[in-house]
């Protein structure tokens, strides 16, 4: 535990002490005392606000994608999602890094990509400029697509353990004994049994999305920016009073998800034992 707090949890501590003393004007290249002009800059910021919602959208998105993706893929494919070449291919998404993913979504569904290349030569448009943005577009779609592309393999498989760990095919099998229909002991005991298991790291992916870079920065749009992007932005710019505001965004955003995971997990219905 000692080590876990020196090697993990005290460089975090000290990098968030840092970034508030520096948003104060307590240190830094543009300390000069203290002062909270660069709080309320930040807090009339709207481009800040802004990205903080296109950040939760992202998240929110790709999760519900991802889950009702995987859900589907662990209720009608587990079989053969075990075996074969199926149960070989669904691994491989999990060997790419994600700038490795970003640049393939961006190579596929861009304007000049693959696709569009592709209903070109059909005949189906004119030039590849009338295919749709679903990258560097308003809606996020290319870092929605990235990010599902990545988790839909590793929630199928920790769902598929979890069918087996929890023998929710016995539970299915009692179900229907009780007279309840296909679809009622999806809804009734596979999903809730799966969502309840997997919610902690679920919540946990969510967090992660929020927080990457290099997938927002490649086929995202210049406005609105992930929060990761905006902060990074403003701490690489020419003008030293952005560094400020750069540090009270990630502040902003680290209270606002250590606020939101004490209210999700002070409850104890979301608890991942189940039995409690």
């Amino acid at each position: 535990m000692l080590l876990f707090l020196l090697l993990a949890v005290l460089p975090l501590l000290l990098g968030i002490i840092y970034a508030l003393l520096y948003s104060l004007g307590i240190t830094g290249l543009v300390s000069d005392g203290f002062t909270l002009k660069y709080w309320q800059q930040a807090f009339t910021d709207i481009e800040l606000w802004y990205s903080m919602g296109y950040t939760f959208y992202i998240a929110l998105a790709t999760i519900t994608l991802t889950i009702a993706g995987a859900l589907l893929l662990t209720i009608y494919l587990k079989e053969p999602l075990q075996q074969g070449f199926a149960g070989f291919s669904i691994y491989v998404p999990l060997a790419f890094p994600a700038i490795v993913v970003a640049f393939l979504i961006f190579q596929l569904a861009s304007q000049s990509g693959f696709f569009a290349r592709i209903i070109y030569q059909l005949g189906w448009i004119s030039s590849t400029a009338q295919f749709p943005e679903l990258v560097n577009d308003t809606y996020g779609i290319g870092i929605i697509a990235a990010h599902t592309f990545m988790a839909l393999p590793f929630f199928t498989l920790y769902f598929i353990n979890l069918y087996d760990q929890e023998n929710i095919n016995q539970l299915a099998k009692v179900g229907q004994t009780l007279g309840a229909s296909s679809a009622q002991q999806h809804r009734r005991i596979v999903v809730p049994i799966l969502l309840r298991r997997a919610f902690p790291t679920l919540t946990l992916y969510t967090i992660f999305v929020m927080g990457s870079y290099e997938i927002p920065l490649i086929v995202g749009r210049q406005s609105p920016q992930m929060i990761s992007v905006l902060v990074i932005r403003k701490l690489r710019k020419f003008n030293l009073s952005d560094i400020p505001e750069a540090y009270i965004s990630a502040l902003l955003f680290i209270t606002l998800i250590i606020i939101g995971l004490t209210l999700i997990f002070k409850n104890r219905n979301f608890s991942y034992d189940l039995d409690q």
